[in-house]
């Protein structure tokens, strides 16, 4: 095993072969398919495939999939369906390589998902949603999520990867922290007498989700800032399943991938949802996304071996992008049957999520805003490290910036200012 900061020489054998190899790797054919039963009507899905991009002399192709779970009316999930997508697209300078547009995702995620929420409560609506939302080009898989619908990824040999996050209050005490320390309150529903029932609530309006879009009328502090992961499969491929918490709330991963495996992805949508509303009948909308990425010659993922249980297990499964193997040099080199982790956020600051020491920051024109992207005059524009705690790494002239309208979103967001009048807190 190296240690830290040691290197290894590859012979230039190896990297031939793995050159080879690359060029002979091609892009991964997507079969997917979906279902649902309703309870509600407030779920909905996206999905578009083989969508085209301009680079350079030629046109590179991506996939989308988002699922919706609405809550206190559809309108919030009908918008974000609706918008979404091009919030994030707007968010990518033009004219990027793959692995440059690969790169710029996360951030521009972010930046989509703070605007859909932002224009949505212009709208003065008080639905709000859930959203998981995935990106796949070639054999990388990007998602986004706010709230309690999954996305879970079951690769080739039979590991079990979680790329979403749960925002349930029930279950997350360092978001629990963050609401309070931003001016909300966190607490079960008074029965009176003293009497608490039900999941852990964010007062005012009762949310028992720390992020979603929307949700206007509860709170800046429920933030749309959404957890991403990014991931790369090797040729072998994988499958992904992307449902909302009426499946979550009846299965667990493992059983999620147990009942649907061997079946194509549409059977595989239509089995997992069966699964889910048996027990007890059907108490909510239950959606679920099947995904299978493989090579063009693999109809169907192959059956993996018995594996080992644990979410533990599961997680320590990953390969970080900037580990290395040791020992037999040909062996090392040979790309394993496992997945890559190229990146892995879920802070709720928009001064962590959007900062200038971002990978990619050179790719992102200065005078434009960070979030919304419309064009800010010099010295007009407000630096996201105004006002940070953190003050000793970043300066308030420096950038990305804000124009006014998003700065006044972020602080809210932060707890700075009293929902909805522009006042400043007394802190």
């Amino acid at each position: 095993m190296l240690s830290k900061g040691e290197h290894q020489t590859v012979p230039l054998s190896v990297l031939l072969k793995r050159e080879l190899a690359n060029e002979k790797i091609e892009r991964p054919e997507l079969c997917h398919g979906q279902a649902s039963q309703s309870k509600k009507g407030e779920d909905f899905t996206l999905v578009k495939t083989e969508c085209q991009r301009v680079l350079g002399d030629g046109v590179a192709t991506y996939s989308v999939f988002g699922l919706f779970d609405g809550h206190n009316g559809s309108a919030a999930a009908i918008y974000a369906k609706e918008n979404l997508l091009q919030n994030v697209l707007s968010a990518i300078p033009p004219d990027l390589s793959r692995d440059e547009w690969v790169a710029a995702l996360p951030r521009a995620l972010v930046a989509g998902f703070v605007k859909t929420d932002k224009d949505f409560q212009e709208r003065e609506k008080t639905s709000g949603t859930t959203v998981t939302f995935v990106i796949i080009e070639g054999w990388v898989v990007t998602v986004a999520s706010v709230g309690d619908s999954r996305c879970i990824l079951e690769s080739a040999e039979g590991g079990i990867y979680y790329l979403s996050a749960d925002h349930r209050l029930e279950c997350n005490e360092e978001e629990r922290e963050r609401i309070a320390a931003c001016g909300g309150e966190v607490g079960r529903l008074n029965a009176g007498g003293g009497t608490e029932i039900g999941p852990l609530r964010c007062w005012p309006g009762g949310l028992c989700l720390s992020r979603s879009i929307g949700d206007m009328d509860v709170g800046e502090y429920i933030v749309p800032v959404p957890y991403v992961k990014q991931v790369k499969l090797t040729s072998a491929g994988g499958r992904l399943v992307i449902a909302s918490d009426g499946v979550w709330d009846s299965l667990s991963a493992e059983l999620a991938v147990e009942c649907s495996r061997g079946m194509p992805a549409d059977a595989a949508a239509s089995q997992i949802v069966k699964e889910a509303v048996q027990p007890k009948g059907i108490r909510d909308d239950t959606t679920c996304i099947v995904i299978d990425i493989q090579l063009p010659e693999k109809p169907n993922p192959p059956a993996p071996p018995p594996k080992k249980s644990g979410k533990g297990v599961f997680k320590s499964m990953f390969r970080k992008r900037t580990s290395e193997s040791s020992s037999n040099i040909q062996k090392d080199f040979c790309e394993p049957d496992v997945v890559e982790e190229l990146f892995e956020e879920g802070s709720a600051s928009l001064s962590d999520r959007l900062d200038a020491k971002y990978p990619v920051c050179h790719m992102f024109k200065l005078f434009i805003c960070a979030v919304c992207q419309v064009e800010i005059k010099p010295g007009q524009g407000v630096s996201i490290h105004a006002g940070s705690s953190n003050t000793s790494s970043s300066r308030p002239w420096d950038g990305p910036f804000l124009c006014s309208n998003c700065q006044e979103k972020k602080e809210a967001m932060e707890g700075r200012r009293t929902f909805g009048d522009g006042r400043y807190n007394s802190e």
